[in-house]
């Protein structure tokens, strides 16, 4: 190839790149249609089970997604789930108020108790993700 050619993919590479404004500006075609900057993956949520409020299921299915996104490995997801879950919702304090737990994998069987209206059972891709709120002893 010869150096003009190459510079000339580098700077059809380097314009692709750049936004519609940022292209037209480097001397790109005008009106050129936004490059996304940072394509985002779609994943498919199936809700299979829950209880939870309707305002409450939105943040989950947000926080559930969202975790993909810094996490790989079900254990990981599980806990990056259950921690931005109870900075949402977090527990009265009380011995009463249960706390959040949350399960994650492609491939397990649970029983599990938890209060009224604080349960989740959905799918992102292949991965069940399980969302609860239990009292440390059901019990009490």
């Amino acid at each position: 190839m010869s150096e003009g050619g190459r510079a000339d993919t580098l700077e059809r590479s380097r314009t692709a790149a750049m936004s519609g404004a940022q292209a037209a500006a480097a001397g790109g075609e005008e009106g050129a249609a936004p490059v996304a900057e940072k394509a985002k993956k779609v994943r498919t949520v199936k809700v299979l089970s829950s209880t939870l409020e309707p305002d409450a299921l939105k943040d989950a299915i947000e926080v559930c997604v969202g975790a993909f996104d810094r996490a790989r490995n079900p254990k990981d997801l599980a806990q990056v789930i259950k921690r931005e879950y109870d900075k949402r919702y977090p527990s009265e304090l009380k011995a009463t108020s249960g706390v959040w737990h949350c399960l994650v994998g492609s491939n397990f069987g649970c029983s599990v108790a938890h209060e009224t209206r604080c349960y989740l059972h959905l799918s992102v891709g292949k991965e069940h993700i399980i969302l609860f709120r239990s009292k440390d002893s059901p019990f009490d």
